[in-house]
């Protein structure tokens, strides 16, 4: 049986979405993380709908029924809808993504297919390559924990982010 082929993505050149980050989004619209994937979340007198992909008209969404942020990460938002459903969404800084980009998967939840058994892979470089990656770890845990914090306390660019988001959310939830 055939694996059935997913509809690729239309494609834009750098310079199409650098212009396309620049201009600014639709009043209502934000650009979020969500099933990580980028999305465009509009946010409206009649409820939430998403942009999934450049190519496809806006969805509207069940009716929000409750709105909250992440305990420990600040800048994220569930959403919960009237079906029964839930939602996570992470807002990018503006003008960090743009409609264009929707439906691409985020560069930092990617994961790549690993490359086969380590353990046939002996090389000279491997004790180098390790003591490399030990030295990397210890400069940049610390750095790590200082962008821990500023997600638990909530004054990440993100986490602003999601505080503006939040009320509007709110509002929709709300209204219904």
């Amino acid at each position: 049986m055939a694996k059935k082929q997913a509809d690729p993505l239309p494609q834009h050149t750098v310079e199409e979405i650098r212009a396309a980050c620049e201009a600014p989004l639709p009043a209502g619209v934000t650009m979020v993380l969500m099933n990580k994937t980028v999305t465009g979340l509009h946010v409206h007198e009649g409820g939430v709908s998403v942009l999934e992909r450049p190519d496809r008209p806006w969805r509207q969404l069940p009716a929000v029924t409750r709105v909250s942020r992440g305990v420990f990460i600040r800048s994220r938002i569930r959403l919960r809808f009237a079906d029964g459903s839930k939602a996570t969404v992470r807002p990018y800084k503006p003008k960090s993504r743009c409609l264009l980009e929707t439906g691409k998967r985020d560069s930092l939840n990617f994961s790549s297919p690993s490359s086969g058994d380590a353990r046939s892979n002996d090389s000279a470089l491997d004790s180098l390559a390790a003591i490399f990656v030990i030295l990397v770890a210890i400069v940049m845990f610390p750095i790590s924990l200082l962008l821990l914090a500023r997600e638990m306390f909530g004054i990440s660019a993100r986490a602003k982010q999601a505080a503006l988001l939040l009320p509007q959310l709110q509002a929709v939830a709300q209204a219904k």
